[in-house]
Order: structure tokens, then C-alpha cells, then sequence
């Protein structure tokens, strides 16, 4: 993929409200993940293993953890000469009954994609854990019938709520309509639902063109929303993504994928594969376990201080603990299933 053939916006403003309190002073992109990871280091790593070097990031309402994570982006090869990391600030919940603020919307959108000279773009989010190979959407866009590219997953029904978003696809393969899950007939064969991954893929040229448009309307739309819509007029081509993949998008989903990852196949094949997720190196010293402590399946990022004597194990002779750096758990720590998140 050559530079600045496609470039990227990561938008994160994203509902948050089913993961407080965790977000309470942070977005959902800068929740802890694995011990060491951030959610935000998925669409990161994504964007820099496919070689994209002209990144849009469009802040949420908290924008101080964004900004202590990711800094320059050279934790992802992206704080180059040319191109890098353009962060915009945060607009999205503003009155938009304002003019001024309806046209400083649109406007850092346009000016991104302009500037970037991209033959295409990716439009992504903070929340999925994934490990999407961005080039090879690309190519399947390409080799597509239709303008627009969206990514899905398949999952049982009863891995996902009603009210999410689920894709109607044709027997041609094409996506015509986002639609509830609950609507969606499972498919016959594997009886899972094509779930909306939120990632869209397509030519600058169309998203400059559907941006101005929606400028010029009389009620105000937000990206998420014009893109729903373009897709329901144009159809989409319908990507599927079959590796490990967990939407965070309530707590218990959150507590859950972290868990998965005391799993060393979900740990390796996510994390370490021909397609690394990166983060930002904080080298600091390793985590200290006192002789008491009894951890025995655990996750840890650097500078904890581990004197739990027990934490009551999941099974005979062990317990399950995912800790974030510089985290200290004291010897009076009971628990289960720990994943804790830093303030």
C-alpha cells in the first residue's frame, strides 16, 4: 500500500453512558485492556501495520487520557515528517442550532481529507477489540461492486443484544440495510447474526461529497449517521472479519474480553500475530509479587505491587488477574475474577 493512498479517521466520540462509572473522566478508547494495552492501540496498530500515515483523530468530550497515551504517535510509526497524528477537538454534542459550530463540524472533516490527498479513506472507531488487516479490506473493496465497504462479524444470537446493529445482506453479498439484531433471520447454516463492526471503508472523493452534503441540509447529521445513510442508498460491500472480536460496549462485555485473554490462544492469535497490536512502552520496573501473594493465572502490566496472600481462586489451586501498570493490590484483596482499571 503506498503512502497516503488511504488515509484514516478514528472518531472517538462514542456512547459511553453502559460503562460508567470506568468513564467517567475518560472515553471508552482509553480503557485498560490486558494489563498493558489500551483500547484505542486496536484501531492504532490496525491503521500503522497497513502502512496509513495521514491519521484524523476526532476527541472526545475527556481528551486528556487520548493525549497522555498516544502523544506523537511513535508508538505506532506515525509520527513521521509527513502525514501523522491531526487530533481535532472536541465537537460533537455542541448546539448545532449554532451555525458556527455546524460549520466547524463539517469543516475538520473536510479539511483532514482534503489535505490528506488519499485515494481512499477508513472510518473507525475506539471500541472494538480486534485485529483488522487494513489491506486487505482494501483489496476486497477494490475487487467490490459497490461504493462503500463495511466490515461485519458473525455471532451467535445469543451473544448479543437485541438493540445492536446487525446487517441485512443479500444472497449477492451486498449490505442493504443496517438493521436491529432481533430483526435479522440467523443465518441457516451456522445460525449467527452479521454484526456491524462500525468500520467503513470508501473512496475520499464519496466521503467529501457526502459531508458537503449534509452540511448543506437543514437538520444537522453527524458522520456515524451519514454513513448509515449512504450505505442504505448506495449497499455496501459486506467484509467479513473472523478473527478474535469483542464490541465494548457495556461492562460486563468489558470484564469478559479481558478475561479472554488469560486464554493464550485468544492472547496470541489477537495480540501477536503477523499483525501486531502495539502500545505505548512505559519502561518501568517489573511487577513485584511479595512472598505472600497467590496469584497463579494473571495478566500484568509493568510497576504493580502484588501482596494479596489470597485472592480466592476461579479453580483448585489458582485465581485469574489482569492488572494495569503501577497498580498495587493490597494483602486484604478478596476476590474472584479481578480486572482492574486505573483511575
Amino acid at each position: 500500500m503506498r503512502q497516503n493512498n488511504v488515509s484514516a479517521i478514528i472518531d472517538l466520540n462514542e456512547p459511553s453512558d453502559a460503562l460508567l462509572p470506568l468513564t467517567q473522566f475518560r472515553p471508552v478508547g482509553t480503557l485498560p485492556f490486558a494489563g498493558r494495552y489500551r483500547l484505542i492501540d486496536f484501531p492504532l496498530s490496525a491503521i500503522s501495520n497497513a502502512g496509513i500515515r495521514d491519521v484524523g483523530m476526532f476527541m472526545p468530550r475527556s481528551a486528556r487520557s487520548v493525549q497522555d497515551h498516544v502523544r506523537s504517535g511513535d508508538a505506532w510509526n506515525l509520527d513521521s515528517i509527513r502525514g501523522g497524528i491531526f487530533t481535532f477537538p472536541y465537537v460533537a454534542n455542541k448546539d448545532y442550532s449554532d451555525p458556527a459550530n455546524r460549520r466547524r463540524y463539517f469543516d475538520d472533516y473536510l479539511t483532514f481529507l482534503r489535505k490528506s490527498d488519499s485515494s481512499y479513506t477508513i472510518v473507525i472507531g475506539a471500541r472494538n477489540v480486534d485485529n483488522i488487516n487494513v489491506q486487505e479490506v482494501q483489496q476486497f473493496h477494490v475487487e467490490g461492486n459497490n461504493p462503500i465497504t463495511v466490515l461485519y462479524k458473525r455471532q451467535l444470537p445469543d451473544k448479543v443484544n437485541a438493540n445492536e446493529e446487525a446487517l441485512n445482506i443479500s444472497d449477492a453479498g451486498d449490505v442493504t440495510t443496517i438493521m436491529k439484531a432481533s430483526e435479522i433471520t440467523p443465518d441457516p447454516v451456522n445460525h449467527m447474526v452479521p454484526m456491524h463492526m462500525g468500520v467503513y471503508f470508501l473512496r475520499t472523493s464519496l466521503l467529501i461529497d457526502l459531508l458537503q452534503n449534509a452540511s448543506q441540509r437543514e437538520e444537522f447529521i453527524r458522520l456515524p449517521e451519514i454513513l448509515h445513510e449512504a450505505l442504505e442508498v448506495y449497499n455496501a460491500n459486506g467484509y467479513e472479519y473472523t478473527g478474535f472480536y469483542a464490541n465494548i460496549n457495556t461492562i460486563k462485555r468489558y470484564f469478559d474480553a479481558n478475561m479472554a485473554m488469560l486464554d493464550e490462544a485468544n492472547y496470541q492469535a489477537l495480540l501477536f500475530s503477523q499483525r501486531e497490536i502495539y502500545t505505548k512502552n512505559l519502561n518501568e520496573i517489573p511487577t513485584f509479587f511479595s512472598k505472600g501473594s497467590d496469584v497463579n493465572t494473571s495478566l500484568l502490566g509493568t510497576g504493580c505491587r502484588i501482596e494479596a496472600k489470597r485472592i480466592i481462586p476461579l479453580f483448585s489451586g489458582g485465581s485469574l488477574l489482569i492488572a494495569v501498570p503501577r497498580l498495587k493490590i493490597p494483602s486484604s484483596c478478596r476476590a474472584q475474577k479481578l480486572v482492574p482499571v486505573a483511575s
